[in-house]
């Protein structure tokens, strides 16, 4: 049996941790778990295969670590995948971060603007530039971004609760810039069969949240394994959801 190998990044908790696990159900997914702190991703590591082990996912894990603000830390990673594995079939830009959402400091607008895209946006597109000759010598071709709904500009304009574009200016604006980065990369690579894609996990009870009332990310994540395992014509160059493809 071929082993496929796959790398979340942001996957020490949360919605990448969840889909670390279930992505291992099937026991043909070797997943790397990527934090900006290796003890974390060891620790992760730890729990997946003790506590949230179970005969229903017996897949392996292994931790590493990978900054995706930094382009050493992510060639590092680079570095090891390509040395250990040899390749990678499957590649989930899942790392983010938010902020309050009402920045009224001017003297640190700037600076949380610039904060925000390096993780969400910046990040994402050089963990993808850096790992695609390793994807392009796997076998699935798979790349996913965890995307959100606030980034849809046809929500943002048409709605009166929480997705009108009033609220959360920062965070849903990386999202919305990734959004197009992923059609990007759909239609570039499209040739060489790749299926990319972007994922809408909802509103999820995870640290980026602060834990409040939501789903729970075991479900979130269920959004994200169908981003990476999904039929192309399901996913492909589209931000997917519970519901199906979400407007722009």
């Amino acid at each position: 049996m071929t082993v496929k190998v796959a790398l979340i990044t942001g996957a020490s908790q949360g919605l990448g941790y969840e889909t670390a696990r279930h992505l291992a159900a099937s026991g043909q997914i070797h997943v790397i778990i990527g934090s900006r702190v290796f003890e974390r991703a060891q620790e992760a590591v730890n729990k997946l295969n003790g506590v949230d082990r179970a005969p229903a996912y017996p897949g392996s894990f292994e931790p590493i670590e990978i900054d995706v603000t930094s382009d050493t830390s992510i060639q590092a990673a680079v570095n090891h995948v390509k040395s250990k594995h040899g390749k990678l079939d499957m590649l989930l830009n899942n790392a983010g971060i938010t902020t309050d959402h009402e920045i009224k400091d001017h003297a640190v607008l700037r600076e949380t603007y610039r904060r925000l895209y390096d993780t969400n946006l910046f990040g994402a597109v050089m963990v993808t530039e850096m790992f695609l000759p390793l994807l392009r010598l796997g076998t699935s071709k798979r790349i996913a971004f965890t995307s959100s709904g606030l980034g849809s500009l046809q929500w943002a304009s048409q709605s009166q609760d929480i997705m009108n574009a009033i609220n959360l200016p920062i965070y849903r604006s990386t999202k919305t810039a990734l959004n197009m980065i992923m059609l990007h990369f759909a239609r570039l690579l499209e040739p060489q069969g790749f299926i990319v894609s972007a994922a809408d996990p909802g509103y999820c009870s995870t640290n980026l949240t602060g834990f409040l009332a939501g789903r729970a990310p075991a479900e979130g994540a269920q959004v994200l394994i169908k981003a990476l395992q999904g039929n192309k014509e399901a996913v492909h160059g589209a931000v997917i959801s519970d519901f199906g493809k979400e407007p722009w």
